[in-house]
């Protein structure tokens, strides 16, 4: 019988988080796990930015913690970290010495700004579901808003439950106080859109007798007399707080309203610009212009001078309000921020580049842990999967609405694209060893035709396979005869490559088989599902059952070490929410099945992992829109040692006649390599003209000798273009050595 487990539940945004450790913010700053070595992204905004009273700092909410930017400068000066949950709202204590944060975990911190160091820690939060925070003006209760219709009302010294408030039947959205601490608005979600203005004093609501579809932000003006209401919708309406009349609407679509310090000016955010209207007439006064995506985020600065926004994408922006300039602040024009979970994660063959699979997709630069291209940045839909090419010339990605696109990674300009049925989710990637296939899984519904095989070079469908589940992983072994696939029904198959029929299958999963890996060897194929990793010996074109290996929650990720004696583990609890549920990182031991060590830092789910070319470099991927990089060094044997199991070493490295010889249009160079290294092949006309350069990446010791595996030249120049008819030589440089031979082109 068919399992039914939903399996898309990795598409969920999460809202819950797990406890971390604090580390002191004057060695590391930026708050590093122990044993991470960098980070990539800054995480997706979770809250609304605050300045502090003197202007001087800007803290900003994020899915990892508190980000303290200095105004002047733009400079990150820390991460402060240590919630148990996703940080709803911050607020600075009337003198700006310390900051006080609230999350969804259930917890208040207070923070010294001068230091960064963690002051107090506050437990008390119970509801389920939290969603909106606001703190009071004077720093000293805070409202929560939850599910059905809960608002909490906090005393942040001591962190007891004050008063609750109920009158709204569904999820409470936005909460906001009055700034003479006397009011308190609330609006629920979009079955229950409605706004109550309550009077603190006696805890009795006014419902503001309008139709308002959804409620984005609430804003009261700075003598608590008018509320914002600002509706994508329905615009902006101005309320009067007291009586719960309407007093006028703004016709502009927003995804965030406020007013300034001095009352007399609304800032309405919304798609590429930002709108500021007089109270007073109701008249628009200037429009902020913003050329990218929506404004999520609106902060002014103590005096009212300065205007901060934050984007969509992560970019933050601070307006000079007397000459209407602008400034990129966070370092550059952008937060690196991830507009939600990054699901996927690949190195280039050289191991200098990471690709990362979000909303956008981005490659960094590995060793300085820096953004280095933005790909897919205006695309509407998350991408799911990312892979390079062997020859780490291309980038290929696929989103969820079945769109396939490859890249130039050095320029990141789109090289070709097409597209499946709408419905046909692109859920994994994976290129051929020799880079003249792409294989796809994806599909989500039953009976979908989930996993294909693509030719690269004209984005022309090669095969079917008939895949009668959605396919949710996929992956090529090393000498390319053979592809694995894991359907969202818990089957593994194993498929011939060349013929396209299905060699073996094995149904011991009962849930989605998320990730599989196969050792270098290709002898054994890793796959994670819920609650455990199978390992499967691949022999005579069967899978047997070798062990299992326990990892509480969904593993969404496995990936052996280069060397074959370790496989990592990542993954996560159904949802997030279960609390004993393992989100950290796992690397257990092949032979013995035993855990070798576990790595704490990422608060979510890890959604995807990927070693290195070297496999010192651990790169782990959350649903926390950041990239962790791990130190192996105390953990892996290094890539030099092979399993005892391998076949035999070349007993030396040695560049081999190409086939077919001579040749049109293209032609295969086998190659053995005696110990690891990085290879590189360059194609030379007769006057030793550079043609073409593929750079095969870091290799193992062993024997490239098929199509599969072997270098591939499909006689075209670095241009794209056919080359002519003659002599070629072809030169395979294996670390400070080279070796040439020479091949022939008729047409």
């Amino acid at each position: 019988m068919k399992k039914t487990r939903f399996f898309n539940v990795g598409l969920m945004l999460v809202a819950v988080l797990f406890a971390q450790t604090i580390r002191a913010q004057d060695d590391n700053p930026l708050s590093l796990p122990e044993g991470a070595k960098g980070r990539l992204g800054q995480g997706w905004i979770s809250g609304g930015m605050a300045y502090s009273p003197d202007g001087t700092r800007l803290a900003v909410p994020s899915s990892i913690g508190i980000w303290l930017y200095d105004m002047q400068t733009g400079a990150k000066v820390a991460l402060l970290r240590g919630h148990e949950g996703v940080v709803h709202a911050v607020t600075f204590s009337p003198d700006g010495q310390t900051l006080t944060s609230m999350s969804g975990g259930g917890t208040f911190r207070v923070w010294d700004v001068a230091s960064g160091q963690l002051q107090d820690t506050l437990e008390g939060l119970d509801f389920p579901g939290l969603h909106a925070a606001s703190f009071s003006p004077d720093g000293s209760k805070l409202a929560s808003g939850a599910d059905e219709g809960f608002i909490g009302l906090w005393d942040v010294a001591s962190g007891e439950l004050q008063n609750v408030l109920l009158g709204h039947e569904g999820e409470i959205r936005s909460v906001a106080f009055s700034p003479d601490g006397s009011k308190l608005a609330s609006a629920g979600d979009f079955q229950d859109p409605t706004v109550k203005v309550w009077d603190l004093s006696t805890g009795q609501p006014t419902t503001l007798e309008g139709q308002v579809e959804y409620v984005v932000s609430l804003s009261f003006s700075p003598n608590s007399q008018t509320l914002a209401v600002g509706s994508p919708f329905d615009g902006v309406q101005l309320w009067d707080a007291d009586t719960g009349k309407l007093k006028t609407t703004l016709e502009v679509t927003v995804s965030f309203a406020l007013f300034s310090p001095d009352g007399q000016t609304l800032a309405g955010a919304g798609p590429n610009k930002i709108d500021l209207w007089d109270v007073e007439t109701g008249q628009l006064k200037s429009t902020l212009d913003w050329h990218t995506q929506w404004i999520v985020a609106l902060s002014f600065s103590p005096d009212g001078q300065a205007l901060a926004g934050m984007n969509r994408d992560g970019s933050v922006r601070l307006w000079d309000l007397g000459s209407g300039q602008f400034k990129d602040i966070s370092q550059g024009p952008t937060m690196e921020v991830h507009r939600g979970p990054v699901r996927s994660v690949a190195f280039s063959p050289h191991g200098q580049t990471l690709a990362s699979a979000s909303w956008p997709v981005w490659l960094w630069d590995v060793a300085k842990s820096q953004l280095q291209t933005t790909m897919d940045e205006r695309h509407r839909y998350p991408v799911l999967a990312v892979s390079f090419s062997p020859d780490g010339q291309t980038v290929t990605t696929g989103n969820q609405k079945g769109v396939i696109r490859l890249w130039d990674a050095a320029s990141g300009q789109l090289k070709l694209e097409w597209t499946l049925e709408s419905t046909h989710s692109i859920r994994a990637l994976a290129f051929s060893p020799n880079g003249s296939t792409l294989a796809s899984g994806g599909g989500v519904e039953f009976g979908s035709p989930g996993l294909r095989l693509w030719d690269v070079v004209s984005g022309q469908l090669k095969a079917t396979l008939e895949h009668t589940d959605p396919v949710t992983a996929v992956v090529f072994s090393s000498d390319g005869t053979t592809l694995a696939s894991g359907s969202a029904y818990g089957a593994v198959g194993l498929w011939e490559v060349s013929s396209g029929k299905l060699k073996a299958t094995m149904d011991e999963h009962w849930d989605a088989v998320y990730s599989l890996s196969f050792s270098p060897d290709g002898q054994t194929l890793a796959s994670g599902s819920w609650n455990k990793i199978g390992l499967w010996t691949v022999g005579n074109g069967q899978l047997n059952l070798k062990s299992i290996l326990e990892h509480t929650g969904q593993i969404h990720a496995v990936a052996f070490s280069r060397d074959g004696s370790t496989v990592v583990s990542g993954g996560g609890g159904q949802f997030g929410y279960i609390g004993d549920v393992d989100t950290g990182l796992r690397l257990w031991d092949v032979a013995s099945g035993q855990l070798k060590v576990a790595l704490e830092g990422h608060p979510m789910w890890v959604h995807a992992v990927a070693f290195s070319p070297d496999g010192q470099t651990l790169a782990s991927a959350s649903e926390d829109g950041t990239i962790l990089l791990w130190d192996m060094s105390p953990y892996i044997t290094p890539a030099t040692a092979i399993h005892s199991s391998s076949p035999p070493l070349p007993a030396q490295t040695a560049l081999l006649a190409n086939y077919p010889n001579p040749f049109n249009p293209e032609t295969w160079i086998p190659y053995q390599l005696h110990t690891p290294a990085s290879v590189r092949l360059s194609i030379y006309d007769v006057r030793g003209t550079l043609v073409r350069e593929i750079d095969l990446g870091y290799r193992a010791a062993g024997q490239y000798l098929t199509s599969a595996s072997a270098a591939h030249w499909d006689g075209r120049d670095h241009h794209g273009q056919r080359v002519a008819s003659g002599v070629y030589l072809y030169r395979l440089q294996v670390g400070p050595v080279a070796q040439a031979r020479k091949m022939l082109l008729v047409k």
